[in-house]
């Protein structure tokens, strides 16, 4: 994959040309072994993995095949008569990858400064791929907190898509990408591994979501997670807790934890079960809302693949846009709300995992956006694009049809004012908003003006000023309003902070339209507004927004923008961490930093000359320029020593002469 290099503000756009019509484009959250991000993308025949970056594979002597002796065996052969000592033709070894990568990555190239694509990898399903979702992981895969989720996630790419036939699937796939010598194989060498056909040559896994009610139309979006099959006894335990003060709570519920997975590791031998969430949605009806539970096998390194049919099942009030599951991880009360978004102005929870057993499942609460001024003067909230939880999943962020973002802060954890008042303020009520870039502001009070004007002059009575500005309007017609684009998204990722001040600080991408604004820390910026402090205007740095534009996609519409994982050890501060993934209908392009070229050997520097060297190297006419120099610049700092005069010697007044002339 050879791409297009554009370069543009300082920083690079490259561009790759696909043979397919890519419908989502995603960067998984965790890193390869080897370093590699990871890049998922759906087309129309299934989708492909593309490793980027990272250690590349170490090349391999060619192995050269032994020619078969003429006469069948050499002299040194044993052929066993015995028919039992040979092994049946159906227990083939099974190929294992074992790729084997460089100790460091590529040398710096000046002339390509970007990373380099290792490894692809192609799954075909047999339908088009339409929508696709990663689970929530923690930001630095060694975290412990990685090491208490199931085996799957650390080992595997575990992603849900849905797909033109209506159905949803769940697979997983190696972050290991395949060596060379595993994709150069006989049996896979001109045979792409076809899922759909039960056909695997790479350690690929997928389950096919269709037992009993199913979408009759085509899925709007999947979200998935995952969540540990806990006994109603426990479960019961931990919900007693939760009724508990805040006082109180913490320790009450770490003590609670702490012996339930204490009982479950006695219980199956060191290995809580787990279960996957997926979700999916789609139009039918007034809206229809699918979860399915699917548990995962003995050490959560598998999928269950028994045919499931849907955990729960819910109808919209009226088609969502987006879903996704809390970014929280389990054992947090929150990681089962599912949030939903409206079109016509709503946002939901739903939690999938009740107090009561018997429920299946409990709308928490509805927030409703601001109303906005029509041109036939009835109220209608906004519209929504889309909505993301942010804050480890204690905010909302949502995405308005007019380029304005709103955050709810629904369990008051955001930051406050040095003059707050002590009363929490209710969930309806704003904690911050803004606009995605600067030329949208005026356009709705723009439109409420016109409006207000023109109820106006109806009222008005009819007088001379009133008929001229009727007759104006007349011939004029009206002002044509700019019309914004209809299209935007948002894109949330996890920050590396080891610090304790910012556990829950996340990068966000808003875009609208071809207009995409980057936050480095979300944290930072909040604080800066609460406080009324920093450049709101800033470039990026400390958390202030990036505007970045000029994307040029060769003139295709952008599909989707998403942020690439943080890498471990970049600076936070600088805004060029941020590296973006714009998809396009047969492109992908990424905006980055060029890589910084490392840093050359020092070289041993010469030991510096005294003065008196230089006075007697002078004296004798052999001072070069360099020392010159040291001796204009002592006398320039008034430190100039002058020698004892000489009569002996001639050349002291050959040199002084030299000087002042």
């Amino acid at each position: 994959m050879k791409p297009s290099v554009r370069s543009l503000d300082g920083l690079l756009q490259i561009c790759y040309d696909l043979p397919h019509r890519i419908h989502t484009a995603k960067a998984y959250p965790l890193t390869s072994p080897n370093g590699s991000t990871i890049i998922v993308y759906c087309h129309e025949q299934g989708l492909r993995l593309v490793w980027r970056g990272g250690r590349p594979f170490k090349r391999q002597p060619e192995t050269t095949q032994k020619q078969p002796k003429p006469n069948g065996a050499g002299k040194d052969t044993v052929i066993s008569l015995d028919s039992s000592d040979e092994e049946p033709a159906g227990k083939a070894e099974r190929y294992r990858n074992n790729p084997v990568f460089e100790d460091e990555e590529e040398e710096f190239d000046p002339s390509e400064p970007y990373q380099a694509v290792i490894q692809t990898l192609d799954l075909l399903l047999g339908v088009e791929v339409l929508h696709l979702a990663f689970p929530h992981l923690p930001a630095d895969r060694q975290k412990t907190s990685l090491d208490a989720l199931p085996k799957l996630m650390s080992e595997k790419v575990v992603c849900a898509v849905a797909c033109s036939d209506f159905t949803v699937r769940v697979l997983t796939i190696p972050l290991v990408p395949p060596s060379p010598q595993s994709k150069a194989r006989p049996e896979v060498r001109n045979v792409v591994s076809n899922l759909s056909a039960g056909k695997s040559f790479f350690g690929e896994q997928m389950v096919t979501l269709t037992g009993g009610t199913s979408h009759q139309s085509l899925p709007k979006g999947v979200s998935i997670s995952m969540t540990a099959n806990i006994p109603e006894e426990e479960d019961e335990e931990e919900q007693d807790v939760e009724m508990e003060d805040d006082e109180n709570r913490g320790k009450k519920l770490a003590l609670s934890r702490s012996a339930s997975r204490s009982r479950s590791r006695s219980r199956v031998g060191g290995h809580q079960p787990w279960d996957l969430l997926v979700a999916s949605h789609s139009t039918d009806l007034s809206g229809l809302l699918l979860i399915y539970r699917i548990p995962l096998g003995a050490g959560g390194s598998s999928m269950s693949t028994e045919q499931r049919v849907p955990w729960r099942m819910q109808y919209l009030a009226s088609p969502a846009v987006s879903i996704e599951f809390n970014s929280a991880l389990h054992p947090a009360s929150r990681h089962s709300r599912m949030l939903v978004a409206e079109a016509k102005g709503v946002v939901r929870i739903f939690d999938c995992l009740p107090r009561s057993k018997a429920n299946q499942g409990s709308w928490l609460v509805s927030l409703h956006t601001p109303f906005e001024s029509t041109q036939d003067s009835l109220p209608r909230r906004k519209a929504v694009l889309d909505a993301r939880w942010v804050r480890g999943g204690k905010s909302i962020l949502v995405l308005l049809a007019d380029s304005k973002y709103e955050i709810w802060d629904i369990e008051n954890a955001g930051p406050k004012a040095t003059d707050a008042a002590t009363i929490p303020p209710a969930l309806t009520t704003l904690a911050l908003d803004g606009w995605v870039g600067n030329s949208m502001k005026s356009e709705p009070l723009m439109k409420s003006s016109n409006i207000k004007n023109e109820i106006r002059s109806k009222l008005a009575p009819m007088t001379p000023s009133t008929r001229k500005m009727r007759q104006e309007a007349l011939f004029t017609g009206p002002t044509a309003q700019p019309k914004g684009p209809t299209c935007g998204g948002l894109f949330v990722s996890p920050v590396q902070d080891t610090s304790s001040s910012k556990p829950n600080d996340e990068s966000v991408l808003l875009w609208y339209g071809n207009t995409i604004m980057v936050i480095p820390s979300l944290s930072t910026h909040w604080q800066n507004k609460a406080h009324k402090a920093g450049n709101l205007f800033g470039s990026g740095a400390k958390g202030e927004p990036k505007i970045i534009s000029n994307i040029q996609l060769g003139g295709e519409a952008c599909n989707e923008v998403g942020l690439f994982p943080a890498l471990k050890g970049a600076d936070k501060n600088s805004s060029s961490q941020a590296e973006i993934l714009v998809t396009g209908e047969h492109r992908l392009l990424i905006v980055t930093s060029p890589l910084a070229e490392p840093p050359l050997p020092a070289k041993p520097t010469p030991p510096a000359l005294s003065s008196s060297v230089d006075q007697q190297l002078l004296a004798r006419g052999e001072l070069d320029v360099h020392g010159m120099d040291r001796i204009l610049a002592g006398m320039s700092n008034g430190h100039q020593a002058t020698p004892a005069r000489d009569s002996r010697n001639s050349s002291y007044g050959k040199g002084m002469n030299l000087l002042m002339s």
